[in-house]
């Protein structure tokens, strides 16, 4: 045991300390800021183009590979960057019981989000 430690004498015991894991997500909630940048341009630009057209053309318009990639890319990124960012939060403010709750939960709506959001573009687009 070093003498300038700076756990405290039961984190010692508990063997608490640094879990390693904020550098990455934190590189993560960067890495998904600087994506959604240019996505979310070029969605903002989609649903313009979209506006003047009517349901069919908008649907035939989804079904081209570009814009539905461009939408994905953006649902998939931003629900990944709203995961990370709730997970913070979580980690930040809710302790005890509740917080191995609110991690789940959090997962688990991002999850179930994404894979609504994946099957309404693949569905407007596709079918």
């Amino acid at each position: 045991m070093t003498r300038n430690s700076f756990r405290t004498p039961l984190g010692r015991v508990r063997f608490f300390g640094s879990a390693r894991q904020g550098t990455v997500e934190a590189a993560h909630q960067r890495l998904t800021a600087i994506a959604l940048v240019p996505l979310a341009i070029g969605f903002v630009w989609l649903v313009l183009s979209l506006l003047a057209k009517d349901y069919n053309a908008a649907r035939a318009a989804m079904g081209h590979p570009l814009p539905a990639i461009i939408v994905l890319l953006f649902v998939l990124a931003g629900v990944y960057h709203m995961q990370i960012g709730v997970r913070s939060v979580i980690l930040d403010y809710v302790g005890g019981r509740a917080r191995e709750w609110a991690l789940i939960l959090n997962v688990l709506f991002a999850g179930v989000l994404g894979v609504a959001c994946v099957y309404a573009v693949l569905r407007i687009g596709f079918v």
